[in-house]
């Protein structure tokens, strides 16, 4: 196995372990808190916030050497396994019984070290090419359902102890991984670092901050929804956790499907398919069919999954984006699905216990929420207000004989009269000037199959079937 291989393979497993095991050990489709059952329900939402790791997933940038410096993400390995271990030991004795403040001690920290973990394996897939990137992440998907089918199979004591090894083989791993040969380019960026609080730009912060907070809102109604459905049916003839599991392995297929056939990985594309499943799964919430109740309980779980995976790539992509602040992005973007999961079940059980909601009409309320989010989400322009404007005016600035076969002004020409997308236009001007797919991919580092959808719509825009009649449509433009 090549090392590149060998560490795509680590940071897929490392991250579906990771997803696994707090999926396994907090499902959310408890109908109630995790621990200490039967306590108010203020002390099962402190237990939340413990459990989702928010407050430490905030508090990590503040450290950039557990990333960065390698002596020190070795120690931090270590240490970090061991207390994950015991606290989840730890919060399994108290589970039944115990002091709240002891048991939200263990929680706490089981959940902080949980997020160590997701924080720093998703630190990995900011290294290599972008297509590698949303393959490993679609791998993710389908081997954390597959460990969670598998585990929930198991006996209680079986059960325990498999989440035990899981937590030690994820600790494994990234001491694997800190074993590894570092790239010049992380070399450069460890050595610039070296453990020092590097704050982000307010550049930087200026799209980060929205990114963060329409993740967490978004993450936030997707576990709402779910709610609104595990809430009502406390039982199906097949095991819910056994069907998220397997909505997992379906999300994984879907988001394939979903890189090869469309133009972009971000928000609002997501936006296309996972809302309308929500809301059949919604709709289907009232059944009486047994097996129709199974079904939307899969749909649920695969927009659930599927959405919060897409989240994690755009938050990947942002933060390979901004490779100085890359510990933040990745930090807080992860914090912000945390928050949304820590916030979505809390603001449905504070409903549900201050009001006597019908069912039928929150099932109503909610869809059309998402009908009106749906509506309401813009597409993200790939290229920046003032970018355009620079392009424009360099455009216009060339009166030159040489300008007449510039394929920069070409293409914002052909991109102005046939309605063509800032992207759309990059990637024309690249054609134009006869760059090959491969190196487009490598440039814009996006999948080849997104080239090839962005060629298809820039062909169906101008009316043209191949490169040449494109390259002579440039010309009779002139």
């Amino acid at each position: 196995m090549s090392p590149n291989a060998a560490r795509s393979l680590r940071r897929v497993l490392g991250l579906a372990l990771c997803l696994a095991w707090a999926f396994c050990a907090y499902p959310p489709t408890n109908a109630e808190g995790t621990f200490l059952q039967g306590a108010s329900p203020a002390v099962q939402t402190l237990m939340r916030l413990g459990i989702v790791g928010l407050v430490p997933s905030v508090a990590l940038p503040v450290f950039p050497a557990l990333f960065v410096v390698r002596r020190v993400r070795r120690v931090a390995a270590v240490v970090v396994t061991g207390l994950w271990v015991a606290g989840w030991l730890g919060s399994c004795l108290l589970a039944a019984s115990g002091s709240p403040v002891v048991a939200f001690a263990m929680v706490a920290v089981t959940g902080g070290c949980a997020a160590y973990f997701l924080v720093s394996w998703g630190l990995e897939f900011c290294a290599g090419d972008a297509e590698t990137a949303e393959r490993d992440f679609v791998f993710v998907l389908i081997a954390t359902g597959a460990i969670s089918v598998f585990a929930f199979e198991l006996p209680e004591g079986a059960f325990s102890a498999l989440l035990v090894i899981v937590a030690v083989a994820v600790g494994a791993l990234a001491l694997l991984e800190c074993g590894c040969p570092d790239s010049d380019a992380e070399r450069e960026r460890s050595s610039a670092v070296c453990g020092a609080l590097v704050l982000p730009e307010r550049q930087m912060l200026a799209s980060l901050v929205p990114l963060v907070l329409r993740t967490a809102l978004t993450v936030t109604l997707v576990s709402f929804v779910w709610c609104v459905f595990s809430m009502r049916h406390q039982t199906l003839i097949v095991s819910k956790t056994l069907v998220f599991g397997v909505g997992f392995v379906l999300a994984g297929v879907a988001i394939r499907l979903f890189l090869k056939h469309s133009p972009s990985v971000g928000f609002a594309a997501a936006t296309r398919w996972v809302l309308p499943a929500m809301a059949v799964g919604l709709l289907l919430n009232d059944s009486r069919f047994p097996w129709l109740l199974v079904s939307a309980c899969l749909m649920l779980s695969v927009a659930h999954a599927a959405f919060e995976m897409t989240l994690r790539m755009q938050v990947v992509s942002f933060a390979r984006r901004h490779d100085a602040s890359r510990v933040f992005c990745v930090a807080w973007g992860f914090a912000a699905i945390m928050a949304g999961a820590f916030f979505g079940p809390s603001l449905y059980l504070a409903l549900a216990s201050a009001v006597a909601v019908d069912t039928l009409h929150l099932t109503l309320a909610v869809l059309a929420v998402l009908v009106i989010v749906g509506s309401l989400i813009p597409l993200v322009p790939d290229q920046q207000p003032e970018e355009r404007r620079v392009l424009i005016a360099e455009a216009a600035g060339k009166t030159d004989d040489s300008a007449a076969n510039d394929p920069a002004r070409l293409a914002l020409l052909m991109g102005m009269r046939y309605g063509l997308t800032n992207r759309e236009a990059e990637i024309l001007r690249m054609l134009l000037e006869g760059r090959s797919r491969p190196y487009i991919r490598d440039t814009l580092y996006v999948s080849i199959s997104t080239v090839d959808t962005h060629v298809r719509h820039i062909y169906a825009k101008v009316g043209v079937h191949n490169k040449q009649d494109l390259i002579d449509l440039s010309r009779a433009c002139e």
